[in-house]
């Protein structure tokens, strides 16, 4: 099966019509379920995006975005393992910018052999093992 991990970027550029890439969020969430079996958000991509939405929009559209993300796609629960790796990647990359939120993403892509949808690819395009899909 054809997977896509979710960055925070696309999900808040679709729930924000101010943002300036809200119309290319559009016509990439449109494209998602003819191009990907599953579409996976990381746990730690779920609260960083409602915290944004909440405090951007408002709590009203932060709970719509919830219950969308969990009918549209599958949220990945991080583990110990995977903490220790995400761990590793922000102590160990002291050139890197990248967030804790960014490592879950890595993470998860690796684990489900699996391209990211990002927008701000500065931190995520760091590291060259990754591959990227663009609507």
């Amino acid at each position: 099966m054809k997977r896509l991990v979710l960055d925070a970027g696309p999900l808040i550029a679709l729930v924000s019509q101010k943002d300036s890439y809200h119309e290319i969020a559009k016509l990439g969430f449109s494209r998602l379920s003819n191009e990907f079996g599953e579409v996976i958000t990381p746990l730690p991509i779920v609260f960083e995006v409602y915290k944004f939405v909440s405090r951007r929009e408002s709590r009203q559209a932060a709970q719509y975005f919830l219950k969308i993300l969990q009918q549209e796609t599958v949220i990945s629960i991080i583990n110990q393992d995977d903490f220790l790796i995400m761990l590793d990647l922000v102590t160990c990359s002291p050139d890197w910018s990248g967030s804790l939120e960014d490592a879950s993403v890595l993470v998860v892509a690796h684990h489900f052999e699996s391209p990211v949808w990002t927008i701000d690819y500065k931190d995520l395009g760091f590291f060259k093992n990754i591959d990227f899909w663009t609507p």
